[in-house]
């Protein structure tokens, strides 16, 4: 536990630069660039996330099937990185990309914090992110992307 303490601050100041200048980045040089950065990052945040889940899934499996489990770790683990959750609306805001290889690590990485973690608040469903749903939503002609957009959405409403 102890590598993830920092870790989470880290990857969300370093994600929130790193969309910042994916969204501004105007020549194929930068775009490129911010866009290998991007991917590299989701993918980090993507192993992070999966790495708690498989935490919790254990926890709760050990717990239905008796054999105990430690639940104050995968406690810990949860609190020491729900700053991760300051992620959910700029990941929203991701979904509309035109690159489908960052459509895809946000949506699953939205996917898993949402999971984890639910939606935080009105914020989650703000005019902004609605907005971007409603485009990706539109955009998207796969059965399996639109059950996912919809499950994300769904657990960010309950």
């Amino acid at each position: 536990l102890t590598f993830c303490v920092g870790l989470a601050h880290h990857i969300c100041n370093l994600l929130i630069e790193t969309v910042a200048l994916y969204l501004k980045a105007d020549d194929k040089s930068s775009i490129k660039t911010a866009n290998a950065l991007l991917l590299s990052l989701l993918d980090i945040l993507h192993c992070m996330l999966m790495y708690i889940a498989n935490i919790v899934r254990q926890t709760l499996q050990a717990q239905k099937s008796g054999t105990g489990g430690d639940t104050q770790t995968a406690e810990d683990l949860l609190l020491i990185n729900k700053p991760l959750t300051d992620l959910i609306s700029l990941l929203i805001q991701l979904l509309p990309s035109e690159d489908t290889e960052i459509f895809e690590s946000a949506s699953q990485c939205l996917s898993l914090l949402v999971q984890l973690y639910g939606g935080n608040g009105q914020e989650s469903m703000s005019p902004e992110n609605m907005d971007s749903f409603a485009e990706v939503l539109k955009s998207k002609k796969g059965i399996r992307q639109l059950k996912l957009l919809l499950r994300i959405i769904r657990r960010l409403v309950s």
